[in-house]
């Protein structure tokens, strides 16, 4: 029971290099790849960018990825 471990999304794609994944997906659909953020500030700035360009009815999450994928 205590071992149980957290369901990654489909879409969990890590990469060297990059702090943060970015997800999408539209209302009804499933979560699916976006882009990578190296710190805080380029993650805030590209979801606001996405949130205009996709427009309503898609939604951002965003994964921080293991430390072992910081450093390029």
């Amino acid at each position: 029971k205590g071992d149980r471990k957290l369901a990654k999304p489909l879409a969990y794609e890590p990469i060297q290099g990059q702090k943060y994944q970015i997800l999408c997906k539209q209302v009804g659909s499933t979560f699916e790849h976006c882009d990578y953020a190296v710190d805080k500030k380029e993650l805030t700035t590209l979801i606001a960018e996405y949130q205009m360009a996709y427009g309503n009815g898609w939604t951002f999450k965003t994964i921080l990825l293991p430390q072992k994928y910081w450093k390029k």
